[in-house]
């Protein structure tokens, strides 16, 4: 069993990344371009433009430098669409960022989605289309502008690798590794490639206790180095302070890294059991019609043979998985396309990012449960407030796992003169309470299968702030800390400080270096939803406000989504 204790230096300089890495030079082309992008349709609008819109198109850093090149060429053209002139702007964001907004997940202070979004893969389409949200906002047939295989990569004639007609996705795994060879592979939650990854090994493994037991090894053994964005091969080889890694990546960042002549060439491994083949999707993303026909016409310049030229040269296969000349000649590359499936959709998708999360990042949580008058109200003529939020509570204590530290706060003047009962503190979900065998999940389970309105007011802006202080004062460093508030969203005047004053405590107490963070769920109509979102906001949190028990999961969802980017998430 691995130690996972072997590290490699996956962070050189910021200047040597920026100079010498693909995707580095890639970056700095991109910043170059989105500048003259910009400055173009500032031009025109001044030459006789009066209506002037933006066509804003988000895609993956690896397909960015041809999205750049495609709008320069659609504003050099000049488009109207019913009478306004429009320009396109395309730059390059993660895909899990554009998930978190299109699914919902987003502050008041939010930027403005995209109107196009290319991804790199279908899968976080699905992903997306999982929330109520983004099934409204997504297009459910995208068009796919290239793809490129998941392979396993790895130096040429590395010791331990396998001949290439017989690896094996369990390579991957501690066991499967000789010599005890890192393995490096993106954030699960951050990037398609580490799905796939997570998706085979669960694959290998099956179910089961002696299944989880060896799931549990492989994301102890390959977190410490996972990587938070696409992979830099130039900046994970060589690895000057121990054994080269393998890397799990797109087969494009492969042949890409392998014409720059570095001195560490890699070799793309096709695992025997067949793989996930990324489809970099165009994706609309609105239903503004003018703003769709000036993605279709964006999309048929992308459909042009030069710019399919510019995918192939940057490493990319067919739309249909068949290599070009181009590609079929680069060193490393196999040019017959490699057995794939499309295993890594709907459950299959999610259970591959929940088995991540579950094993890497405990959580540790106080729960603030609104239990004042205003609960007992009901949404729309169906459940009460206070019965959708009993669901969501219990909804909550199934999704943690039992290394989750969890307490619970109930919220009205009517218990005490600081307007809550400390019902249960924070301690682990999995410990034993007594001698009957019964955990603190259980007891917590028992509490919000029988919470009931207490009545009078909230006290809703002292207790944020206390609890959010109980939280702070008891951090811990291996686990994500938060305050979980279920409410109907009104102090009422109940509270000694005002809302203000709240909102400048919580920014004041906020700690990029110790995180907590503020995740507010707000049940039926909210005349003060501003406000919830700027305290949710002062923590680099998320409100989300609804009246369905049906989006409650996907509310979890999203709010496990943000949690990723704590405390640089952007507002």
């Amino acid at each position: 069993m691995s130690t996972g204790r072997h590290r490699i230096d996956t962070r050189p300089s910021r200047t040597r990344t920026a100079l010498t890495s693909p995707l580095g030079i890639a970056a700095i082309a991109v910043a170059v371009t989105v500048t003259l992008s910009l400055a173009v349709p500032a031009a025109l609008r001044y030459a006789g433009c009066a209506d002037t819109r933006y066509l804003r198109v988000s895609s993956t850093l690896s397909t960015a430098p041809v999205l750049q090149r495609a709008a320069d060429e659609f504003n050099e053209a000049g488009h109207r669409y019913d009478g306004a002139c429009v320009f396109a702007q395309a730059d390059d964001e993660p895909p899990y960022r554009i998930m978190t907004e299109l699914a919902g997940g987003t502050t008041a202070d939010s930027t403005i989605t995209p109107d196009v979004w290319v991804p790199e893969s279908s899968a976080w389409v699905e992903l997306t289309r999982v929330s109520e949200t983004g099934a409204r906002n997504v297009d459910t047939t995208p068009r796919s502008l290239a793809s490129s295989p998941v392979v396993l990569a790895a130096p040429r004639d590395a010791g331990g690798i396998p001949d290439p007609n017989e690896v094996s996705w369990d390579l991957l795994l501690p066991d499967g590794r000789s010599p005890d060879r890192p393995v490096v592979m993106v954030d699960p939650n951050r990037g398609a490639d580490g799905m796939a990854a997570m998706y085979h090994v669960r694959q290998e493994l099956g179910t089961g206790d002696d299944a989880d037991t060896e799931m549990t090894d492989f994301v102890r053994d390959v977190q410490l180095d996972s990587a938070f964005d696409a992979i830099d091969l130039a900046g994970t080889y060589p690895n000057p302070i121990g054994i080269e890694p393998l890397a799990v990546v797109p087969e494009q960042a492969v042949a890409h890294y392998n014409s720059t002549g570095p001195d560490t060439p890699v070799e793309a491994l096709y695992p025997s059991e067949g793989t996930v083949s990324l489809d970099y999707p165009f994706v609309p993303v609105t239903d503004d019609p003018a703003m769709r026909a000036a993605a279709d016409d964006l999309h048929e310049i992308l459909r042009r043979d030069d710019f399919r030229d510019q995918l192939r040269e940057l490493g990319f296969r067919e739309p249909d998985e068949t290599a070009s000349e181009e590609l079929a000649n680069r060193a490393g590359i196999v040019a017959e396309p490699p057995e794939t499936h499309e295993g890594l959709t709907g459950d299959a998708l999610l259970t591959s990012v929940e088995d991540w999360n579950r094993l890497s990042m405990p959580s540790r949580s106080l729960v603030l449960a609104d239990v004042s008058r205003n609960m007992a109200d009901d949404l729309n003529g169906g459940p009460t407030r206070l019965e959708v939020s009993k669901e969501a509570a219990q909804l909550g204590l199934s999704l943690f796992p039992d290394e989750t530290d969890m307490g619970l706060w109930l919220l009205s003047d009517e218990f005490a003169e600081n307007g809550r009962d400390e019902t249960e503190d924070l301690s682990r979900l999995g410990s034993q309470v007594g001698n009957e065998g019964i955990t603190r999940r259980d007891e917590l389970q028992d509490v919000a299968e029988n919470i009931a309105v207490r009545g009078g007011e909230s006290r809703l802006y002292d207790n944020i702030l206390a609890a959010y202080d109980e939280v702070q004062h008891n951090y811990q460093d291996d686990k994500i800390n938060s305050v979980i508030l279920l409410t109907a969203g009104q102090d009422a005047g109940s509270s000694e400080i005002s809302h203000d004053e709240l909102v400048t405590e919580l920014q004041d107490r906020f700690d990029p270096e110790r995180p907590v963070t503020m995740f507010i769920i707000a049940f039926g109509p909210q005349p003060e939803r501003d406000e919830l979102s700027a305290i949710a906001s002062a923590t680099s949190g998320t409100l989300h406000v609804t009246d369905d028990p049906d989006e409650i999961g996907d509310i979890f969802l999203s709010s496990i989504s943000r949690r990723l980017c704590v405390p640089d998430c952007e507002e």
